[in-house]
């Protein structure tokens, strides 16, 4: 899964924006004087509400490497081809200054479909995450949906390459001439492209004609970023329709050329992708709500659904951890910040015992001493204790060494009185522990057990399964 760029997708042109209306004194003005060499002022107005559409394809590789913990040398590559649509009404909020510091939105529509290594793959964001919020900070946004918890599926889905929020941002602050070049501020393009970090940019633009209460800009450059730690350049090359009318851009097409390194927990890629994005002010809403945005991200919504159907458990654990592997008896989850390891989890099924039957304490604490053998130093802490989807917990904490190195896992023995049961063991080095900030009470607070889908399950039931493991997880 490429995250921020597995659906950058799809498309055909998009059709011209509505009918046009008298032009306003200023944006005549501003043709008589481009049309006579003089510069002109391009500044956006404080437009609140847009309806944005975007089409996006993107196509490429995926890089993956045998094992990034060891090496994030290239072990094979998966090509990939992708298209996406995304529909949304954007209220925009700004700080006293007038700068854009965030937006709530409604997705009319939000979809993707494709293949990866030949495989046909389609992701559709659910009813009950279409309402969300969305944070522009220093790094790159936040979003969050407002009654849900979005997968990480669907986070790669409304992770764009290009945010509508910041197209305004990488006008010229300086009059210009028809024909005139300009920079484009680092941090402007840093906030349009999305990225963590910005290390260098040549990305320069120029002002190419004014006509038609609509001037036309033209970008190309290279820029040298990050996104979670992991180095990436991306080449552009853009034309953006900034309306002298309604005072802001209208109309984006950009392609873009990604080279993304290997990181811990995602995989390096090389793609190319093709964005095009029709902008339109809107004077009142139809979906999205008026409710004033946040401060800050709200962190009881950061959480992000793991669902895993082959091991039959969903639970809502930190972002920073990743899905790796799937199997119906063991499923691998990583956290990784700022590409650093932090933490492993495995979860493994166990057999299952007679209805009614339940693991001791003493028989678990006696089973981890006999698998960690001579890496086993003491117990820390033990706890038993029934969460809310009334599965009976068994934790125990564990201190050890592995080659010298101080290690500390956590074993949670989890079981229903139908016998069924799992076991997540998570492993860490002892350095970790605070950044790791007890994410196992999380796991077992948050986890439920899911019924065995049917090969006929459809995927509306799926989405019902975990629409119920967030709502019991709420409770």
């Amino acid at each position: 899964m490429i995250r921020r760029r597995h659906f950058l997708l799809g498309s055909a042109a998009l059709a011209s924006l509505g009918a046009s209306r008298p032009a306003l004194l200023w944006a005549d003005e501003a043709n008589a004087e481009a049309s006579q060499g003089k510069p002109v002022m391009l500044r956006p107005t404080t437009t609140e509400l847009y309806r944005v559409r975007m089409e996006m394809a993107i196509q490429g590789n995926i890089h993956l490497a045998e094992n990034e913990l060891v090496s994030k040398q290239r072990s094979r590559q998966v090509p990939i081809d992708y298209q996406s649509v995304l529909d949304y009404e954007e209220r925009l909020y700004r700080s006293n200054d007038q700068e854009v510091v965030g937006a709530r939105r409604y997705y009319h529509e939000a979809s993707s479909e494709g293949k990866t290594g030949g495989t046909p793959n389609q992701i559709e964001l659910r009813k009950s995450a279409r309402q969300v919020a969305t944070h522009l900070g220093k790094g790159h946004s936040v979003t969050y949906a407002l009654q849900s918890y979005l997968t990480h599926e669907e986070l790669d889905l409304l992770e764009i390459p290009v945010n509508s929020l910041a197209v305004d941002g990488v006008l010229p602050a300086q009059p210009l001439a028809v024909g005139e070049p300009f920079t484009v501020n680092q941090q402007a393009l840093q906030r349009m492209l999305d990225l963590d970090g910005l290390q260098a940019s040549d990305v320069s633009g120029k002002l190419v004609a004014v006509e038609n209460q609509a001037a036309r800009l033209e970008l190309q450059g290279t820029v040298q970023g990050s996104v979670a730690g992991v180095p990436t350049v991306i080449d552009l090359a853009g034309k953006l329709t900034f309306d002298l009318q309604q005072r802001t851009c209208t109309w984006v097409a950009m392609a873009i050329r990604e080279r993304r390194e290997i990181g811990k927990a995602e995989p390096g890629f090389e793609v190319a992708a093709t964005v095009k994005m029709i902008r339109k002010p809107l004077q009142e809403t139809v979906a999205v709500d008026g409710v004033p945005l946040a401060d800050k991200p709200r962190a009881d919504r950061l959480l992000v659904n793991l669902y895993s159907p082959s091991g039959r458990y969903g639970v809502l654990l930190d972002r920073r951890w990743q899905m790796i592997t799937q199997t119906p008896n063991l499923s691998t989850m990583r956290m990784v910040e700022s590409d650093r390891d932090i933490a492993q989890c495995d979860i493994r099924r166990l057999p299952s015992l007679k209805p009614g039957q339940q693991l001791t304490m003493e028989a678990l604490q006696s089973d981890v001493q006999r698998s960690l053998g001579t890496q086993f130093s003491e117990f820390l802490k033990a706890v038993e204790e029934t969460n809310s989807s009334q599965l009976r917990i068994i934790r125990i904490h564990a201190l050890g060494a592995v080659e010298g190195v101080p290690v500390q896992w956590v074993f949670a023995h989890c079981s229903d009185d139908q016998g069924g049961r799992l076991l997540a063991t998570f492993t860490m080095a002892a350095e970790n522990v605070e950044t790791f900030a007890g994410a196992d009470e999380q796991f077992v607070q948050s986890l439920r057990f899911l019924e065995l889908p049917s090969p006929q399950t459809a995927p509306s039931e799926q989405s019902a399964q975990l629409k119920a493991t967030e709502t019991n997880s709420q409770r």
